[in-house]
């Protein structure tokens, strides 16, 4: 035989070896992440095949978010996993009672993962609920604190959520608490594209059908991809009902600084902190001015706090960067400004926060112990302005009725 013909040979035996080797790696893969893998992993790495049959064989129930019409996404009615559930209303937390019950003081928290309490496992350790436990221990009675908040939403959410789906779970009292999200939707450019419907930084989820890479078809390919942030996990929200549009940049911003490669790309020509400078939270200031204005014409007590956060959190340039520090305090003066001119009640929660990493999971997000210190503090402020009416308290009624 040849010399040629067996070098050619050999390459065959070799290219069908290693084919061989792939094809069983692959399917070592697809079965430890099908039946094996831990759920986290799973849904970091499963193809969209793999999430479609995943929630075929759990029901939708099994993922956190949904479509919803008007909204883009909101939390899946009925979704539990561990300690943590929505209830039928597609809201974190036990059911909620409709029509309101008579004599029910009903307070409604409205904001983004920092009000849904995404760094806790447990509802019912959310602020929210813990807002209503803090009232009933210091005396209240009949008094219901319903978590509204859905991780990812802006003031742009919160402002139709409010208008479509909070009004009918007739709130006496909202409170409102954002601001992370809303800086993110900032970093848009050129200027022309921070616009009123937040088009400049979100597009459509249904604009385009997304479609993985040929070579993320494969389970070893597509762990290796995303392990190096050459891909984005399939459920990754950004894919489907979160899309970006193309003039946003925050992402960039944000894995450029922890690279440590800031300034490339867009922020050569102009900085972040242009962007933030030429994209003032004007629109933020619109939505919460509405927010509040329909609240006082419906006769609902309106309380905005302002946002917290730790810059300790050195390796998360959302709350240790220059840029998102100038940021924050913007968006709490701006607050405190829709606060006096609307006639609002405002909490200035940031001010007397501490900035302990020992209160957050990330800087931005609260832990178990700073949810508890979080749902203390509002309460506090909630009981000192009276907010709740005197008939809802326990030693109001005892007296009244030794009164009679």
């Amino acid at each position: 035989m040849k010399k040629s013909a067996v070098l050619f040979l050999n390459l065959l035996l070799s290219i069908a070896s290693m084919a061989i080797f792939f094809a069983i790696l692959e399917l070592l893969a697809r079965l430890y992440l099908e039946n094996y893998a831990p759920d986290e992993q799973f849904f970091r790495y499963a193809s969209l095949r793999q999430l479609e049959k995943r929630a075929q064989k759990s029901s939708s129930e099994y993922f956190k978010k949904s479509f919803h019409r008007y909204l883009g996404y909101y939390l899946t009615p009925n979704y539990q996993k561990g300690k943590n559930k929505h209830n039928s209303l597609g809201y974190r937390g036990d059911e909620i009672v409709l029509p309101k019950p008579a004599g029910e003081f009903r307070i409604v928290c409205l904001g983004g993962s920092t009000t849904y309490t995404s760094g806790v496992d447990d509802y019912h350790l959310a602020y929210p609920e813990l807002v209503e436990r803090e009232l009933l221990d210091h005396g209240y009675r009949n008094v219901n604190v319903i978590n509204a908040g859905v991780p990812g939403w802006t003031s742009w959410e919160c402002l139709v959520n409010f208008e479509f789906r909070v009004l009918d779970l007739e709130p006496d009292m909202i409170v409102f608490y954002e601001a992370i999200n809303d800086i993110n939707t900032r970093f848009v450019w050129p200027p022309e594209a921070y616009r009123g419907d937040n088009s400049g930084a979100s597009i459509p989820a249904a604009s385009n059908v997304f479609m993985p890479g040929i070579f993320e078809y494969s389970t070893v390919v597509r762990f290796i991809l995303i392990r190096t942030g050459a891909a984005q996990p399939h459920a990754d929200i950004t894919n489907t009902m979160d899309r970006r549009a193309r003039t946003y940049y925050g992402d960039n911003f944000q894995k450029q600084k922890i690279q440590g490669s800031y300034p490339r790309g867009i922020f050569e020509e102009v900085s972040a902190r242009e962007m933030l400078e030429s994209n003032k939270p004007i629109y933020y200031q619109r939505n919460v001015e509405n927010l509040v204005l329909l609240a006082k014409a419906r006769g609902i007590t309106c309380m905005l706090a302002t946002f917290a956060y730790s810059p300790l959190f050195a390796e998360e340039p959302r709350v240790s960067s220059d840029e998102y520090i100038h940021a924050y305090n913007e968006m709490n003066e701006t607050l405190k400004r829709v606060a006096q001119e609307r006639g609002a009640h405002l909490f200035d929660f940031a001010s007397g926060f501490p900035i302990d990493k020992k209160n957050y999971h990330d800087g931005r997000h609260m832990n178990d112990e700073g949810a508890r210190l979080m749902a203390e503090l509002f309460a506090n402020y909630i009981i000192q302005n009276n907010f709740v009416p005197e008939q809802h308290r326990r030693d109001f009624i005892s007296k009244t009725n030794q009164v009679h």
